[in-house]
């Protein structure tokens, strides 16, 4: 393809010695301006003025390199007018020249940020007048209150397209907002009436939030509801002719078993996810999306962070390649830097050859807390760290460094945590300092209160002390982000985490540049691999074993062949990547029986030796449906097996009658140890992290276990709230006595010792069981459950099944009301809470099915419950769509 002279023009810029000499001294001044609070000299006039028309130039070129240095000009002159100040002639010449690039970019976010600082804008040249008009129109969103940038309308063009479409992008891409706006396009389509739209995404966390977005955004769109759970109610179904699921891939599966609408889209959020290393639920994301591909003529979409290769994720299931984008354009700007607090060392990254260069000064702080004050300059701060107990830790001793905060929001956020989960919750304290901590397993209810606080310009809530579940694609940017640990979890950062991590430092339109600052505060942390991971760098390609051009894959299919033959695997492989190979055996087996020509069946075909053999012998001496086997493939099928045919045979019976006193521990005591029996859990459920049981214990100490577990699914399964489970369990540690902390300093790892009820011990306590309910409970636990039943409803019929505990462990209750409404969306405590107080408001079936429900007058009986006002407004409020011209 022919170049264009600004093309051309831009290659001959980023070549020529004096722009990279002044975006160099303006990066070099810039990181003195925030790292130590001075500078040794500031920019010219005509330094300022040469960049300036640099970037005017650049922005012209159809290069993203160049498109991307012409921002990158813009905001790091707009960071130096906000450390250090401009003179007045140069401000305006900076934020007219701004705004032309912005224009000339298609970076309307940028314009909007550009508004809120200056308010109204320059007069532009006609010729921008016209580019941005055309644009503004051209680019309108299919909602039509945001106009798309550039890249963004590109890529929104590509999903209109094509069946089948893959995209990576940064972080600030914004590939939510394109998702969300042609989710709104799509769901109006004829041919989705009677049908679904499934948007998978990785975790629970990002469930609610992500289906209350959608909500709001389809309030104009009569037809359309939103699901959470793979089940559509009644009444949803009679007053909503078309869906959105927003689902984990285990919910995904339990949706395929018994589907109420066909599913047009699948939509995969986080794709990465499919073909992560050392990610256990990878396995899953995979069988998901092929059984979804299998029963359905399903459309795919798949974003993720940036990668090279995005067109990977469309060969891996067997569509046309052609429908990929990758983008390297970011909508926000930032500087990189490592603070090296051991070694009294601090260095920025260059923004053009991304190399590391030392500064002269040694950092001004004196450790990380001094360093994270100091450096956030009154701006709102995430600080990573990799492990939930850390990041509470050193939330609250962020906290005690800080004065008390005086604000009504941040009061009624305190006394929220302390009623809902502990009066003694660390969060609580924290947050009257203006700090928070956020990790996947705390309640989502709170959760999304702190994201809600923390993401308000006005709240004084300043700081929140993460771990990965920003990895998860939890949308909560900050002007500055503090990297505590170069892990994630237990193992040193990948580029692709790093990089999605990081890619939330700058809040699109209220910054044009966000700071990264890398921090080693431990001789152990940022050592030479994992610091190269901090310069900006081009995006690096994802592989799978899956696809026979990965040259590891002969390495991973023998793992699998020796999991399909009863073999351990070599010493030193991990519980994670163990259990990772047993999810693709139980896979590859139902693709065998299904003789589905899959990239996972095909090459494991050609890579081993004697494969169909063992496949037939493999599939021969396991008699489970091949139905159930796909809804299971965390449960090896010789467990599965070894249920179904005590099920039979006789020898087993439903796991609860329905006879059976659902009010009692014992019931549940005696259930954990058939399923610890049957699905051997001293082997499966004690290698893994957070496990379920201890592999080593006596009989007496596993017993103890389980009776622990049953106490917590009792008291769950009668719908106790929250805070009564953690006092429940804090009284159990008083009647032992004692309490044992991890401790890796100590022969076992464990220490014991007395239980007094200090802060500390509750606060263990607390998220102890916060882990444990969401973790074990929710998740290990409820796969056995459902499992079981699955089995027996087929051996044994539906009539003589049981309870599905299952579902009462999903729900939280033994209610069919409180399931009913949570099914239609509404969060465990408010759907309590509604049955309790305003059922004469709502009208079930004898079975527990909704059928009518008066919305208005529950709104005004709500008046005073703001949080389940804004629930019910959320589900069933619709507003009529507003005609534009």
């Amino acid at each position: 393809m022919k170049k264009t002279a600004a093309t051309a023009l831009g290659e001959i810029i980023a070549e020529r010695d004096d722009f990279r000499d002044a975006f160099h001294l303006a990066e070099s001044t810039v990181a003195q301006a925030f790292l130590e609070g001075k500078v040794a000299a500031t920019l010219d006039e005509q330094t300022v003025r040469g960049l300036l028309r640099y970037a005017d130039i650049l922005s012209h070129s159809e290069a993203d390199t160049h498109r991307e240095l012409a921002y990158s000009v813009i905001a790091l002159l707009r960071e130096y007018d906000e450390l250090l100040g401009l003179p007045a002639a140069l401000q305006t010449r900076t934020l007219a020249v701004s705004e032309a690039v912005l224009i000339q970019l298609g970076n309307f976010p940028g314009i909007s940020t550009l508004q809120k600082e200056v308010g109204s804008l320059f007069t532009m040249p006609l010729s921008r007048g016209v580019l941005r008009a055309a644009k503004e129109t051209i680019q309108a969103t299919h909602h039509g209150d945001k106009v798309f940038t550039d890249t963004q309308f590109e890529i929104a063009e590509g999903l209109r397209s094509s069946d089948y479409f893959s995209f990576s992008g940064p972080t600030s891409l914004g590939k939510s907002f394109i998702i969300k706006d042609a989710l709104y396009e799509i769901v109006q389509r004829p041919e989705l009436d009677q049908h679904c739209v499934v948007l998978l995404v990785p975790t629970k966390a990002l469930i609610g939030q992500t289906a209350a977005d959608l909500r709001e955004l389809l309030q104009d769109v009569p037809d359309v509801n939103v699901s959470t759970f793979p089940i559509l109610p009644r009444l949803i179904r009679e007053r909503y002719s078309r869906s959105i699921f927003v689902l984990t891939p285990e919910r995904l599966l339990r949706y395929l078993a018994a589907p109420t609408r066909d599913i047009d889209y699948l939509i995969v959020d986080e794709a990465q996810k499919v073909v992560a290393e050392n990610d256990t639920r990878s396995a899953l994301y995979y069988h998901a999306i092929v059984e979804t591909t299998r029963r359905y003529a399903t459309k795919l979409i798949f974003a993720s962070p940036s990668i090279k290769n995005p067109e990977l994720f469309l060969e891996l299931f067997q569509k046309a390649s052609s429908g990929a984008m990758k983008v390297r354009e970011r909508t926000v700007a930032q500087q990189r830097y490592f603070v090296d607090l051991v070694d009294r060392e601090q260095y920025r990254f260059s923004g053009l050859s991304g190399s590391a260069e030392k500064m002269d000064a040694a950092p001004v702080a004196g450790d990380e807390l001094e360093l994270i004050t100091t450096r956030s300059q009154g701006r709102k701060a995430i600080v990573y760290i990799n492990s939930a107990a850390k990041a509470a830790e050193f939330a609250l001793r962020l906290a005690r460094s800080l004065p008390k905060v005086k604000s009504p929001i941040v009061a009624e956020l305190s006394a929220y945590v302390r009623k809902f989960v502990h009066k003694d919750y660390f969060l609580a304290d924290c947050l009257e300092h203006g700090v928070a901590f956020h990790h996947g397993k705390m309640p989502q209810e709170v959760r999304e209160k702190v994201e809600e606080c923390f993401s308000a310009e006005d709240s004084p809530l300043q700081y929140v002390v993460c771990t990965s579940t920003l990895l998860e694609g939890v949308n909560l940017p900050a002007k500055n982000i503090f990297v505590l640990s170069d892990k994630h979890g237990s193992r040193n950062f990948r580029k692709i985490d790093f990089e999605n991590l990081v890619g939330r430092a700058g809040r699109l339109t209220y910054d044009f540049s966000g700071n990264v600052i890398c921090v080693r505060h431990e001789a152990s942390r940022w050592q030479a691999t994992t610091r190269e991971l901090i310069a900006k760098t081009e995006p690096e390609p994802v592989t799978s074993f899956l696809l026979p051009s990965d040259r590891r894959t002969r390495k991973d299919y023998t793992n699998i062949e020796r999991v399909l033959k009863g073999q351990d695997l070599p010493k030193g492989t991990s519980a994670d990547a163990l259990q990772n190979v047993q999810q693709y055996a139980s896979i590859l087996m139902t693709h065998h029986l299904d003789q589905q020509a899959t990239p996972l069946r095909t090459t494991f075909l050609e890579k081993i030796e004697g494969a169909s053999d063992l496949l037939r012998k493999a599939a021969a001496a396991v008699d489970v449906p091949t139905d159930i086997l796909r809804r299971s493939p965390n449960i090896l099928p010789v467990y599965q097996d070894r249920v179904w045919k005590g099920l039979e045979s006789g020898q087993l019976g439903p796991l609860v009658s329905d006879n059976a006193d659902l009010g009692s521990t014992d019931t549940y005591h005696d259930v954990l140890r058939r399923l610890s029996e049957l699905y051997n859990w001293r082997v499966e459920e004690s290698r893994i992290r957070d496990s379920l049981v201890s592999k080593n214990s006596t009989a007496d100490a596993l017993d103890r276990r389980l009776r622990y577990w049953a106490i917590l699914m009792r008291s769950w399964i009668r719908g106790l709230p929250l805070s009564l489970l953690i006092r429940n369990s804090i009284g159990y540690y008083e009647d032992r006595g004692v309490i044992t902390f991890p401790d890796f300093d100590a022969p076992t790892g464990f220490r014991t010792e007395p239980f007094t009820s200090s802060s500390k011990q509750v606060n263990f306590v607390i998220e102890e069981t916060l882990r444990d309910i969401e973790g074990g409970l929710r998740f290990r636990i409820i796969g056995y459950l459902q499992n079981y039943y699955d089995l027996s409803r087929r051996a044994l019929g539906a009539d003589e099944s049981g309870h599905n505990l299952a579902n009462l462990v999903e729900y939280g209750t033994t209610d069919a009301r409180v399931v009913e409404l949570q099914e239609i969306g509404f969060s465990r405590a408010t759907a309590g809470a509604l049955v309790r107080n305003y059922g004469k408001l709502l009208e079930f079936t004898d079975h527990g099915e909704l059928f009518g429900l008066q919305v208005e007058s529950l709104l005004v009986a709500l008046k005073d419950e703001p949080e389940a006002r804004d629930e019910v407004s959320n589900i069933f409020v619709k507003v009529p769509a507003v005609a534009t011209a």
